[in-house]
């Protein structure tokens, strides 16, 4: 049973002098992001590649309404086990629990490749996203070892960026591969054409080697610290009540529709819920879960969640802006997607996909971008002022992405889409690192990892609240403004494609007020990161033992 050790960097506290220095620790960040993107990729890879999918495992054209489950149980696994994992591994030790859920990834995978009919291919899904849920918010949680609090900024937001990039970019992956290895007349396993196996295939030699490296460079600690033996119990009751929360929000509110956006569905498909007539009931049992496991957090010694930490401003001001963030996120996920959908003249929903990655690339790119300068800034300045200007970037962003035009047509207007989409990613870049670093350093040191994971959660929830409401909205306006002509044959194509064009726009508006109130909370964050935490740090990190 092994605690991830911390480690302890060349550079002790003498005087003011900072700790952080050396490269082994960014050398192991950049080993852990290989997993976190592999786990990212794989939750939208498929909507590129979903209809060859169907084909492929004999689904019938009764049954294609089935095949958004191998979407939407990754979407669910992968947000129930995050707090779980997170937990898990502040009692028994960020290696073993990252090793152990990087090798559940792979056996997913290998399922998945291996899958021949639909219910296989769910049930593979479903073992993926345990072990890549697990994955980001350990990988958040090993930055908090391995860092101290004012070195914390820029490692978080790199790892914050792979995951949201990996993501993001997943649908452009793979109509990539699908691509690539249509033209391969190689076989596999037989008699089994690689195509879209092979994005499942190439997670297995990339997570081994992504394993074996991480197996010798977090070397188990020595020591476990007295406080760490004493909480090695897991509230298994608070597991079950907050999986009973998230799953049933997902359920009631259509969760996974930015995905399928991605994949080139129109807004009447964002808009359905095949659960609907559930609704109703499923909210109330959210509800009800979400009060029983606050009443269990507030009575038991050892909580899944210490809700108490909300006490603290910071810790309570940047889990509400996180939460914002997220419901903005996905505007500009689906804002994008939908603005392709209704400006593409092509007719092949593969190619729609295509393009709506394409479209995402400057998003994609600012927020890389953003990452890395949202880190620095926010190790050097603080956490308020540049989650602050962050959002404003974002708001800016937006309202660009609002003046744009039915004639901004992909892929030929690509570059016309840049200036709003980049500068909007530059902002949620930017703001990534500020506000994962707040909560972080505000939460005990023995409560990490449910701290990681409940960052990346409130996002997901913000992004599943958001996407309800707001394509509710959109179509209900969409309704509105559309040709109210029976006669198809008097209407041009501009004719349909201009009202879609212009609820897409005026989402964008409603993004950018979301991202304006999202600076109040923004303007409760502490001036600066903990400072005066070094030498806590340092003895800290000779009391659990030495990584490197």
């Amino acid at each position: 049973m092994d605690e991830v050790g911390i480690v302890s960097l060349t550079e002790e506290v003498k005087g003011g002098s900072k700790l952080g220095g050396g490269r082994r620790p960014w050398l192991v960040l950049g080993m852990l992001s290989v997993g976190v993107i592999l786990a990212a990729l794989d939750l939208t890879v498929v909507v590129a590649i979903l209809t060859t999918m169907m084909n492929d495992l004999n689904v019938t054209l009764f049954e294609i309404d089935q095949g958004a489950w191998i979407v939407s149980a990754y979407l669910l696994a992968y947000t129930v086990t995050m707090p779980f994992m997170g937990r898990v591994s502040d009692v028994f030790g960020r290696r073993s629990v990252f090793l152990g859920a990087l090798l559940i990834f792979v056996l997913g995978s290998i399922g998945a490749a291996l899958a021949n009919s639909l219910p296989l291919m769910i049930a593979a899904r479903v073992v993926q996203a345990l072990g890549g849920g697990a994955m980001v918010p350990v990988s958040m949680a090993v930055v908090g070892d391995l860092f101290p609090p004012r070195r914390r900024g820029l490692a978080l937001g790199l790892i914050g960026a792979a995951d949201t990039a990996g993501w993001i970019i997943g649908p452009l992956y793979g109509s990539f591969m699908l691509k690539w290895f249509q033209d391969v007349e190689l076989k596999f396993l037989g008699s089994q054409p690689l195509s879209w196996r092979s994005v499942f295939w190439v997670n297995v030699p990339l997570g081994l080697l992504s394993a074996v490296l991480i197996f010798f460079a977090l070397r188990p600690g020595k020591t476990i610290p007295v406080e760490v033996r004493e909480r090695r119990k897991i509230d298994w009751l608070g597991v079950v009540l907050l999986a009973l929360f998230l799953t049933g929000l997902n359920l009631a509110l259509g969760g996974g529709k930015e995905t399928a956006a991605l994949g080139g569905a129109g807004l009447e498909k964002l808009e359905a819920n095949p659960l609907k007539q559930y609704q109703i009931p499923l909210l109330i049992g959210t509800g009800v879960s979400l009060l029983l496991f606050i009443l269990l957090e507030l009575r038991i010694a050892h909580p899944l969640l210490n809700l108490r930490t909300f006490r603290r401003l910071t810790y309570t001001a940047a889990n509400l802006t996180n939460f914002l963030i997220g419901g903005a996120l996905v505007v500009a996920l689906v804002g994008i997607a939908l603005f392709v959908n209704a400006t593409d003249t092509s007719d092949v929903i593969v190619e729609i996909a295509f393009h709506s990655a394409l479209a995402l690339a400057p998003l994609t790119l600012g927020m890389a971008l953003g990452a890395i300068l949202g880190g620095w800034l926010s190790d050097k300045w603080g956490y308020r002022w540049v989650t602050i200007g962050g959002l404003l970037l974002m708001v800016g962003g937006f309202l660009l992405m609002a003046q744009w035009q039915l004639d901004f047509r992909p892929p030929d207007a690509l570059l016309k889409l840049f200036p709003g989409a980049g500068i909007t990613g530059l902002g949620f870049g930017i703001v990534i690192a500020p506000v994962g670093t707040a909560v972080i350093n505000s939460a005990e040191r023995e409560d990490i990892g449910v701290a990681a994971a409940l960052v990346l959660i409130l996002r997901l929830i913000g992004m599943t609240v958001g996407i309800s409401i707001l394509s509710t909205w959109a179509l209900n306006r969409y309704n509105q403004i559309k040709p109210q002509i029976t006669d198809l044959s008097k209407l041009s194509g501009n004719d349909i494609r201009a009202p879609l064009v212009q609820v897409v726009t005026e989402l964008f508006v409603a993004a950018a007020i979301i991202s304006a109130v999202a600076i109040l909370p923004a303007l409760l964050l502490r001036r600066s990161p903990n400072a005066g935490l070094e030498e806590e740090e340092v003895a800290r990190r000779r009391e659990v033992g030495r990584l490197l």
